[in-house]
């Protein structure tokens, strides 16, 4: 059995938007350390003093778990980054380096020799500081391949201890990451000797596929995130592996019994739902707002929610608000269905005409779904982590669009057998969160609605600028 290594990076991910404070990092990290998480990587640091500080605290507090920092691309910034990160019980120092000729050009504008050069000095430099260095080929899938096994070779001559391969683009099948990894082992021969590390873009969706694919061939190490997509989710991850490990001769050190109370946890500092698969929301729902309250009080209360509402958005919500606030007080979870009723209302580019799930305990969920588009009739059909889950991954495939899921909330808005389900979707495109809500006795069908709703926004706004 050959054990795959995990690192996660969502602290490097949440600190590089500014989505969390000094205290959410903290306890994400003791929370990643407590499920034996092999590495956490952390974001670059800055000219800040607070970026120290945070990492030096950090390295006081965990004592299991592998923090990795990057290391910069100068001598000053390996310097700082090591000051910061030596007294950590496991410190990894990280060369990040762009190794297509797209970014070599223009992110780090140097011709590819150069970019060879510093390769050597800064990894050397970076091993005399510290005995664990990881050399980042970013881009590597749209590399020349003869120049990438040239700047491994380098990096592996000048002290590398292990080595990442990144489809940050996320270019590559699984079955071509595969592939990509068996030539780069052929084509350099010592990278057998050493740690193989992935990270896979998952906005299509393949992240996990493609890094299992890796790891049956030799990759040691996956990459993982909690937000966005660009590395697949701890859980997929961690869920694979426990399902195939046996088949596949692969395990993982991390606590799958522990994962899903802790990814909860973490959930709630990162102020969003766990979206490793489609759930409930967890924010805390104890906030309400009454008649009394404002509409500057309900601005602040929808932008908590991570709407970015217009002034005339807004009043329809307000006076929603009001209608329902004169009987009861308003909860998070109300005001969040009432924003998804009633503001940035559109008229419908897609709209269900009919959907087919399949699903049980003993076979995969599949949905196929007929959406009406401008009057013409399109088909899909695709298989899920379960039968919403197979729905939405349907809608993407008849839409030809992917949009992050933000959240997935459902609640029962009568009761008994026959009660009727309303179901919340948020979708994010372009950093702009957009919500539909869906109401039926059957829930799939309202979460296919709410879905459509979200999407039918941000058609409809692409089309208007």
């Amino acid at each position: 059995m050959n054990k795959i290594s995990i690192t996660d990076i969502t602290l490097r991910r949440a600190t590089e938007t500014g989505a969390l404070g000094f205290k959410e990092k903290l306890e994400i990290a003791k929370c990643l350390d407590r499920v034996n998480i092999s590495a956490i990587e952390l974001a670059p640091l800055t000219e800040s003093k607070a970026d120290s500080i945070f990492v030096k605290t950090l390295a006081s507090l965990i004592r299991n778990t592998t923090l990795a920092l990057p290391a910069g691309r100068t001598p000053e910034s390996a310097e700082r980054a090591w000051e910061a990160l030596k007294t950590a019980a496991r410190a990894r120092l990280i060369v990040d380096v762009p190794v297509s000729s797209v970014q070599m050009e223009y992110i780090a504008r140097k011709k590819p020799e150069k970019m060879l050069e510093e390769i050597d000095s800064q990894v050397r430099l970076c091993a005399s500081l510290c005995p664990d260095v990881e050399f980042c080929a970013t881009d590597a899938s749209r590399a020349d391949p003869e120049y990438l096994y040239q700047a491994v070779d380098t990096a592996l001559r000048a002290g590398a201890g292990s080595v990442c391969l990144c489809d940050t683009a996320g270019v590559f099948l699984p079955e071509e990451y595969k592939q990509f990894l068996c030539d780069l082992y052929e084509h350099v021969p010592a990278l057998k000797d050493v740690f193989v590390k992935v990270v896979c873009d998952d906005s299509a969706g393949l992240a996990a596929a493609s890094a299992v694919n890796a790891v049956t061939v030799g990759a040691a190490g996956v990459k993982t995130c909690l937000i966005g997509t660009s590395a697949p989710h701890l859980r997929t991850i961690c869920g694979i592996l426990s399902r195939k490990g046996d088949a596949l001769g692969l395990y993982t050190a991390v606590k799958t019994t522990e994962l899903d109370r802790t990814l909860q946890r973490i959930s709630g500092f990162l102020g969003k739902p766990d979206t490793g698969t489609v759930s409930v929301s967890y924010q805390d729902d104890t906030v309400t707002w009454d008649a009394t309250d404002s509409i500057s009080a309900i601005a602040d209360g929808v932008h908590s929610l991570g709407y970015d509402l217009s002034e005339e958005e807004l009043a329809k919500v307000y006076e929603e608000f009001l209608r329902l606030a004169r009987k009861k007080a308003v909860s998070r979870k109300e005001l969040d269905a009432i924003v998804a009723a009633s503001a940035m209302q559109v008229p419908a580019t897609y709209t269900l005409e009919s959907y087919v799930i399949n699903s049980g305990n003993i076979i995969t969920a599949t949905a196929s779904l007929k959406l009406s588009h401008n009057g013409t009739s399109i088909e899909g059909i695709s298989a899920g982590d379960g039968p919403i889950d197979a729905a939405f991954k349907a809608m993407e495939t008849v839409t030809g669009r992917h949009f992050e899921l933000e959240s997935f909330l459902i609640d029962a808005i009568t009761e008994g057998k026959e009660a009727i389900g309303r179901a919340i979707v948020k979708l994010r495109s372009d950093g702009r969160l957009y919500s539909g809500s869906g109401v039926s006795t059957d829930i799939i069908g309202a979460s296919i609605r709410a879905y459509l709703g979200a999407l039918n926004k941000i058609v409809y706004e692409e089309n208007e600028v």
